[in-house]
């Protein structure tokens, strides 16, 4: 059983968590997410959202309290928007009782059971849903603390995660759920969240408080416009004399953003992708930028920096892009950088076939770094 100590936490309601209400747009890029607004009062917490990605669903949460503040249920609705296949309504449920977190969630045409053995104060959360983020921000203002950590709970996920909340001035916090962040937020000094920003993290949104919109009236509209998956999968595969050499790795796009320096901070170790770590698989040995990789399969990371790039070729495999370990790194080797005339949209890997061996190329925005390869 996981125990959690929380030191100071506040769960009751005071005048700085009274009754209120809000809305939020949620964007990556130049693209619009979402729409979300919600109503709070002392026992109540229920919201509703339109969201794109990757398939546009109109999603009712309601989180009920107890008279001291905690936790008693959490109920999330969604409905099917865009009409794809599935179906039209789900159901989850979570019960928070003092034997932990108890989760009814849809399991293809039934119903899956799941249980999250907490023993600490904690809250639910979900990805994109800010109500329950502003939540945890309120939370961390009663508390009166500049460092504040609680165990928070998403839905058929028996692991909790841990919401960490930094203070970093009157109207400002830094956030992160787990591996999910850091998110800069605005606030007020009740923890009402003005305003939020991903980008350079692992979920590279902007979130904006806005006017109370109409979600019966945009909802439609908006959902029926599903955007997809926001960095789809792909590979490579390229044979180079006698090497099968394949990469499989997901695309994220640019999205009007400015890429590298923001999106991807420089001289930081960098997924190089989204989602999974990108894997390099070569069946014979090959001299990569002159460094020997055997033939087998490795994981490929990079750090950009404006001085140059380095690739990083690491014997780890099957992990998430952010779960990166230095010990297990093969060689770094250091790529040479281009700029490119017309923006490019998707990330992009390539291995281009040339009568010397071939060369590894990763292209976004107006960059594109490239390295030699050749067969031993």
């Amino acid at each position: 059983m996981i125990r959690y100590f929380v030191t100071a936490l506040a769960l009751a309601t005071p005048a700085g968590l009274a009754a209120q209400s809000g809305a939020f747009v949620i964007r990556l890029g130049v693209d619009t997410l979402g729409v979300e607004r919600y109503t709070r009062s002392a026992a109540q917490l229920r919201g509703e959202q339109v969201l794109r990605a990757p398939r546009g669903v109109h999603r009712i949460y309601t989180v009920t309290y107890r008279g001291d503040g905690s936790v008693e249920r959490f109920e999330l609705v969604t409905h099917n928007v865009d009409g794809g296949p599935g179906p039209m309504e789900t159901r989850a449920t979570a019960e928070y009782g003092p034997g932990g977190v108890a989760m009814r969630v849809p399991e293809g045409d039934s119903v899956a059971s799941v249980t999250a053995a907490v023993t600490a104060p904690v809250a639910p959360w979900e990805i994109n849903v800010y109500g329950l983020t502003e939540d945890v921000l309120r939370r961390a203002r009663a508390a009166s603390r500049t460092e504040f950590a609680m165990p928070v709970v998403r839905l058929g996920v028996a692991e909790p995660m841990t919401a960490t909340v930094r203070r970093v001035g009157d109207d400002s916090m830094v956030a992160s759920f787990d591996a999910v962040g850091p998110f800069r937020i605005r606030t007020d000094s009740a923890g009402t969240l003005l305003g939020l920003s991903g980008v350079g993290g692992t979920l590279q949104v902007t979130v904006d408080r806005v006017p109370p919109p109409d979600i019966a009236a945009i909802g439609p509209a908006l959902g029926s416009r599903p955007l997809g998956v926001l960095s789809p999968a792909d590979s490579v595969k390229v044979r180079i004399g006698r090497a099968e050499l394949a990469v499989r790795y997901a695309r994220p796009a640019r999205r009007g953003r400015q890429i590298f320096g923001t999106v991807v901070p420089w001289d930081r170790v960098w997924r190089t992708g989204a989602n999974s770590a990108t894997r390099f698989a070569t069946s014979a040995d090959l001299l990569v930028g002159g460094a020997a990789v055997p033939a087998g399969e490795y994981s490929l990371y990079s750090i950009p920096s404006p001085s140059g790039w380095t690739l990083i070729v690491n014997r780890n495999t099957g992990q998430w892009g952010t779960t990166y370990d230095q010990q297990h790194d093969l060689v770094r080797i250091p790529m040479s950088v281009a700029d490119v005339a017309l923006p490019v949209e998707q990330f992009t890997i390539a291995i281009e076939p040339g009568p010397a061996g071939g060369v590894l190329s990763l292209a976004w925005d107006r960059t594109r770094a490239s390295v030699p390869i050749t067969v031993r």
